[in-house]
């Protein structure tokens, strides 16, 4: 059984990212956790000090309870016989709450949605997705709010010239590709000039034996620039990024503000982490 966390703020676009990850995963049996992390500093210590103010907290939460049962609920009239669903109603900090529920559910894949946008009614969406991305060690699939559910078929995987195509987070990678019967695109971007891709090509022979894949190398182009051209040259579903220091995305949006972000996130991100 995959257990996973699928994040909301009660939001169309957590919702949206809700029914994708359950049609996604239609095939595999699953334990969905939906948590909602209540903002915290919402109240301090001082206001809670006061019972009028205690009260309006207790009426928050028992609130956001009842939000997160209805959706529950609901989910569980239109979701797969396979698929269970939990609540968590957490009162932290976002990373911290996240970071938690990792650790004592034992997650498998973090499921987030996006949308670019940095206000404060849909903070989660926007900059904490990215926190997530760049903080949290777990497999993250990221779905942005305009993308509606279909059949992935293509996956895109770029690499640069630092990426080690045998590592474990290429193979996680490569996993959910055959799961979902992908055809696997892997870009090799050498922005200083070409070096020897024999060793790639050998390795994918034997990795991707039960995987249709098509392997290019790109030299002298930035990698956002390489990567951005590719996706519109190919017929893309999906992206799957390896994250580390100086990773990838940090160089695919580098410099990038949160509304730039949101109009290059138009593909779902799988993206995967170093052990």
């Amino acid at each position: 059984m995959k257990n996973i966390v699928i994040l909301t703020d009660f939001s169309t676009c957590s919702r949206n990212a809700i029914h994708y990850a359950i049609q996604f995963l239609k095939d595999k049996t699953c334990r969905f956790y939906v948590m909602h992390v209540h903002k915290s500093g919402s109240f301090t210590l001082d206001d809670l000090m006061s019972s009028a103010t205690a009260n309006v907290y207790e009426s928050v939460l028992k609130a956001e309870k009842e939000r997160l049962e209805k959706l529950k609920t609901e989910l569980e009239q239109t979701a797969f016989e396979q698929h269970t669903f939990e609540t968590i109603l957490e009162y932290n900090s976002f990373i911290e709450a996240t970071h938690k529920i990792i650790e004592e559910k034992n997650i498998d894949l973090l499921v987030a949605g996006f949308n670019g946008v940095s206000n404060a009614a849909e903070i989660l969406f926007g900059s904490h997705t990215l926190s997530i991305i760049r903080r949290i060690n777990c497999n993250t699939l990221v779905v942005p709010e305009e993308v509606t559910f279909q059949q992935p078929k293509t996956m895109l995987i770029p690499l640069d010239a630092k990426d080690d195509i045998q590592s474990a987070a290429f193979a996680k990678i490569l996993t959910v590709a055959k799961d979902q019967n992908m055809h696997v695109h892997v870009l090799r971007v050498y922005e200083k000039g070409f070096t020897d891709n024999r060793y790639d090509e050998s390795f994918l022979v034997k990795a991707c034996k039960e995987l249709n894949y098509t392997y290019h190398v790109i030299e002298n182009v930035p990698l956002e620039h390489a990567k951005s051209c590719y996706v519109q040259l190919h017929d893309i579903d999906t992206i799957g990024l390896i994250v580390q220091k100086e990773s990838v995305f940090e160089r695919l949006f580098k410099h990038s503000s949160t509304t730039a972000i949101s109009k290059t996130l138009k593909r779902p991100l799988l993206v995967v982490h170093p052990s």
